[in-house]
């Protein structure tokens, strides 16, 4: 434990030489992992279904969809997505879900949750930099949080001449993808 901890300070030390900042451009990814990290939450979309089939039978689900990128790791790009039909906001934070990087959890692995009531999404990920010392690398996790606001349309259609066999009702929301920086509230790394 104490090796970690003090392998860490000399890791941040040699990386950094100077306190904690962002270095761009040629930065490695140790420097990117210690110094002002965030990801960046692409495109994230919020989309849901409520199809009544009889004015008590209802087939509803929910859908999130976004991209992951972390400055430490550029290449890697995480495709988060996920689906329920828990009734009736579908996601409240309580459940989590995996993102893939080509359709694998890839080197950097990422998890998230997310809860439509409060708009808060959490963002979790393990990623591995051998920049420093290629013989010890150091693996970094981190999580963060961010409030997504949404702009959404809900469209209701009702089949006014309903009988059985055809659609009673069809409710839709569709939100406008956003684009958020995530800043982690907890790093960590082992060397």
């Amino acid at each position: 434990m104490h090796r970690s901890t003090i392998s860490l300070l000399a890791i941040a030390t040699s990386v950094l030489g100077s306190p904690l900042q962002y270095r761009n451009s040629s930065s490695t990814c140790s420097e990117d992992s210690l110094g002002g990290f965030e990801w960046t939450v692409e495109s994230f979309a919020f989309t849901a279904s409520y199809i009544f089939t009889t004015p008590a039978h209802q087939n509803s689900w929910g859908f999130v969809n976004f991209n992951l990128s972390n400055p430490a790791v550029p290449d890697v790009l995480a495709t988060c997505s996920a689906q329920s039909n828990q009734l009736s906001d579908f996601f409240y934070g309580n459940q989590v879900f995996h993102c893939t990087v080509d359709d694998k959890e890839g080197p950097a692995p990422a998890t998230f949750t997310y809860n439509k009531a409060s708009g808060e999404l959490t963002v979790n990920q393990t990623w591995t930099c051998d920049d420093v010392d290629p013989k010890y690398p150091t693996t970094f996790s981190a999580a963060g949080k961010a409030n997504l606001t949404l702009d959404c349309t809900d469209t209701t259609w009702q089949n006014q001449n309903w009988s059985l066999g055809q659609i009673y009702s069809d409710r839709s929301i569709d939100c406008t993808p956003v684009t958020v920086d995530v800043e982690p509230y907890q790093i960590t790394a082992v060397a």
